[in-house]
């Protein structure tokens, strides 16, 4: 997705931060350049079986529930028996997200953000601004939203306190031109909380921004490699970014230092241009943090975050 804004020159944001420097072969924290093939892991189709899923699913993290929303929120449980529903008199689907402990599933009102408690089965609003994409921070003690960006110039971030219910408001993220598309701004759709509640990431095209919720600044990492997406694990660690001539690309979030290059398996061109062969290709953080899912073409990629490496499926109950 592409922001189309007004013009604020990203060379004054650049200015006011450290640019991070690519790591030295210092002896620590190298940067590994791995060829696609051949590969040293092999695993069963199975083991990916529910992180594919929940690509395309409203899933709980042990694949207990699911959410459809058809008119109302109905959850689910594995075997299609229905667990509970309530109504939000939503007219769009919006973001929602399980959190990891199990106990909430969380929806994105136009009004409001609404929690669903799995265990009372109770609907509780927590009267934040509107946002969407929202997701729980990896102890479930907090979410982070985004405004609707069309609504709210680029989107502030909101960050919620599931205890207490109140709720922090970013200042306007800065309008970022992406490096290699002039006219097109820096766009998120992955983001994550953490260090309890006191920071935000935000991954995407070129880059990622950096938000410290208590002095409310912002810092712009950006990869210079003309990324096109992004995502974000959990804990807000890490951050991979899709390069359209088919690379890909691991940052350490603390450091700002990019950590590994993976080169991705060839693939046909995007409407006749090599350099967009991975164009609109987005990257997804397993939960476990091991794996990072690449989604589109031949079933999707797997890559193993420790090794470095790509993982061949084997057939299933094959290990």
């Amino acid at each position: 997705m592409r922001l189309a804004a007004g013009v604020v020159l990203l060379a004054c944001l650049v200015a006011c931060q450290p640019t991070p420097g690519r790591t030295t072969s210092d002896g620590s924290d190298p940067i590994i350049t791995t060829k696609s093939s051949p590969t040293s892991i092999a695993l069963p189709a199975e083991t990916f079986d529910l992180a594919w899923r929940q690509l395309d699913h409203h899933l709980s993290q042990d694949g207990r529930f699911e959410a459809r929303h058809v008119d109302e929120w109905v959850v689910v449980t594995r075997d299609g028996g229905e667990f509970g529903r309530f109504g939000t008199a939503a007219e769009r689907v919006l973001g929602m997200d399980f959190s990891p402990d199990g106990h909430y599933l969380a929806v994105a009102h136009p009004d409001t953000v609404i929690i669903y408690d799995l265990r009372t089965k109770q609907p509780k609003a927590l009267f934040t601004p509107p946002v969407e994409s929202i997701r729980f921070s990896a102890d479930s003690a907090y979410l982070i939203g985004r405004e609707d960006y069309q609504k709210v110039r680029n989107g502030r971030f909101v960050v919620i306190d599931m205890a207490t219910g109140t709720w922090v408001t970013s200042p306007v993220p800065p309008e970022i031109e992406v490096s290699n598309d002039p006219g097109a701004y820096w766009y998120s759709g992955s983001f994550a909380v953490f260090d309890h509640g006191r920071q935000v990431v935000a991954a995407g095209s070129d880059g990622f921004l950096h938000w410290a919720v208590e002095s409310q600044k912002f810092t712009w990492v950006p990869c210079g490699c003309g990324a096109d997406t992004g995502a974000v694990n959990r804990a807000g660690s890490l951050v991979a970014l899709v390069i359209p001539d088919n690379r890909l690309s691991l940052w350490n979030v603390a450091g700002r230092r990019e950590q590994r290059v993976w080169t991705l398996p060839e693939r046909p061109p995007l409407n006749g241009d090599y350099q967009l062969r991975y164009f609109g290709v987005e990257p997804h953080f397993t939960e476990d943090g091991k794996w990072l899912l690449l989604d589109g073409g031949e079933g999707g990629q797997v890559w193993s975050i420790p090794d470095g490496v790509r993982v061949t499926m084997l057939p299933r109950g094959k290990r």
